[in-house]
């Protein structure tokens, strides 16, 4: 059942941005600064709630993925493996962001 506490409502903007970042992800370019400024802000989240919230190695992987996004000499096949990498996490994201709010 959903309370809406401070907390709450965090986690489902946190959900929100996500869902617009994976559409960023998809049809902008790879040089966007958006995506490392979420990443940043998941892991400040993750790291004020850390028993609460989410996976930090997910997280991780998930910043670390962004981050080899940004570079421009990388293989067609490197970008479409790391972009599937950040999808998963992205993926991750939601799910237990929803868990969060449901529980």
């Amino acid at each position: 059942m959903f309370r809406a506490t401070n907390f709450a409502v965090t986690t489902l903007l946190l959900i929100a941005f996500t869902l617009f970042m994976t559409v960023v992800r998809q049809k902008r370019s790879l040089d966007n600064n958006w995506p490392v400024l979420y990443w940043l802000l998941v892991v400040v989240f993750t790291l004020v709630r850390s028993e609460e919230t989410f996976s930090f190695e997910f997280i991780l992987v998930g910043l670390g993925a962004a981050l080899m996004l940004r570079f421009e000499f990388m293989n067609a096949i490197f970008v479409k493996f790391f972009r599937f990498v950040e999808l998963v996490v992205f993926a991750y994201v939601i799910y237990r962001g929803v868990e969060i709010i449901i529980v």
